[in-house]
C-alpha cells in the first residue's frame, strides 16, 4: 500500500510519501523525497529502510507528525511551542554566530561553534527528539536564550528519586490495611531533567518562567512522567522559579565542590 500526503509549512506545500514497499520508499527517498514506512504486521521480514519514521496505520500520521518528518529530512528545526512573547524551537547551525560569549557558561562551547551545533542537532535532535532548545523572543525573532531538557548526570537524580518512592510506598504500606496487595504499578521513564539560560539582556522580564512553562508541558504529555531540576543552594531565582511552576523539593546533597544542590521534582499528575 502507498499514499501520498500533502503538508504546508509556511505555505509551502510538501509531499510525503507512506508505503509498506521498500521499492517505493528507496525511490522516493533518493529523489530527495520525504518518507515514511507503513509497517505490516502479517508480512514477516519487511523491510521499510531507510524510511526514519514508521506507523501501523496512515491515520496514525497526522498533520503535526508530517510536519515533524519533513522539517527532520529537510533539516528544518521542529517548533517546540510556542507563547504570546516566545517561539521555543531546535537550534539551527545558524545559531552559533548568534550565542553571546559573555554570557557562556559550563558546557555552552556546544552552542558557540558551529560544527559542534551541528553535531549536536544531528545527534541529539536524531536520535532523542528533545534537547537543549533555543528560546527566541517573537518581535526581533532574537535567540534570547535556551532551555530544554536533558538526561540528569550522575546517579543523584535517579538515587534520589528511587529513594523518595521507596518511602512513600513504606508509608502507603503502613496506613493501608487491605487484605489483597496491591497490583505492582509501572515503572516510568528515566526522568529528564529541566534547564534554561536566558541571556542577560533578556532577563527579569518573565522569559524563564514562560518558556520553562511550556518546556514542562510538551515534556510531560510526550516524553516522561518526571521531570526534575537540581540547583545549587545559593540560586535563589532558580528555587522560587521552580517552585512557582509546581517544583516541590524531594532531596538535597553536597556536589563534589562541597555545594548544597537540591533536588527538586515537578508535579506532573
Amino acid at each position: 500500500m502507498t499514499e501520498e500526503r500533502t503538508v504546508f509549512i509556511s505555505g509551502t506545500p510538501y509531499t510525503v510519501t507512506i508505503s509498506s514497499e521498500q521499492e517505493v520508499l528507496s525511490a522516493a527517498y533518493a529523489a530527495g523525497g520525504t518518507i515514511i514506512g507503513l509497517w505490516d504486521k502479517n508480512r514477516s521480514g519487511q523491510s521499510l529502510a531507510p524510511a526514519d519514521y514508521i506507523v501501523e496505520c496512515v491515520e496514525d500520521a497526522d498533520a503535526e507528525f508530517l510536519e515533524r518528518v519533513v522539517r527532520r529530512r529537510l533539516h528544518m528545526p521542529w517548533i517546540i511551542a510556542e507563547t504570546e512573547r516566545l517561539v521555543i524551537r531546535e537550534f539551527t547551525a545558524e545559531d552559533a554566530a548568534y550565542m553571546i560569549p559573555e554570557d557562556a557558561g559550563p558546557g555552552d562551547e556546544i552552542f558557540h561553534s558551529r560544527e559542534k551545533l551541528t553535531a549536536y542537532i544531528d545527534s541529539q535532535y536524531r536520535f532523542f527528539e528533545y534537547g537543549i532548545w533555543a528560546v527566541v523572543e517573537k518581535e526581533s525573532m532574537t535567540v534570547i536564550g535556551k532551555a530544554g531538557l536533558f538526561q540528569p548526570a550522575g546517579g543523584f537524580v535517579n538515587a534520589e528519586i528511587q529513594q523518595t518512592e521507596i518511602r512513600q510506598a513504606e508509608v502507603q504500606q503502613t496506613e493501608s490495611q487491605q487484605a489483597e496487595p496491591s497490583p505492582p504499578q509501572k515503572k516510568e521513564d528515566t526522568p529528564l531533567e529541566l534547564g534554561y539560560h536566558i541571556f542577560t539582556p533578556w532577563r527579569r522580564s518573565g522569559y524563564a518562567k514562560e518558556a520553562c512553562r511550556e518546556i514542562l508541558n510538551y515534556g510531560t504529555g510526550r516524553l516522561t512522567g518526571r521531570i526534575c531540576a537540581v540547583i545549587e543552594e545559593g540560586n535563589t531565582a532558580s528555587i522560587r522559579l521552580a517552585e512557582s511552576l509546581g517544583f516541590r523539593l524531594t532531596a538535597q546533597k553536597c556536589s563534589e565542590s562541597a555545594e548544597l544542590l537540591y533536588l527538586y521534582e515537578a508535579s506532573c499528575s
